[in-house]
């Protein structure tokens, strides 16, 4: 008998690879550096570098429409390719 209670999962391991390139390239913090922030800062809960991390490799896992990241936000993968410390705490949503 086989047991498929394993908790949280996801499908995009092999995303695992694409944070390996980026971090050796130091592609999305130098990307991030092109946009101004002008939100309040006391008021961020997340950064321009993580939302572009999300979106980012979003779209290089096939993840074009904005509205996959609704589901996306709270899987693991996208988590740690996002650089959140607390995999419990959801990234950024599609804003409506």
């Amino acid at each position: 008998m086989a047991g498929f209670d394993g908790g949280t999962i996801s499908s995009d391991g092999g995303a695992l690879l694409l944070r390996e390139i980026d971090q050796r390239l130091n592609l999305i913090p130098r990307f991030s550096h092109g946009f101004l922030d002008g939100r309040n800062q006391s008021l961020v809960e997340h950064s321009v570098g993580a939302m572009l991390s999300q979106r980012v490799h979003g779209l290089a896992l096939g993840y074009e429409d904005p509205n996959d990241h609704e589901q996306l936000r709270t899987d693991p993968v996208f988590g740690i390719l996002a650089g959140k410390r607390n995999l419990d705490e959801p990234l950024a949503a599609r804003v409506r």
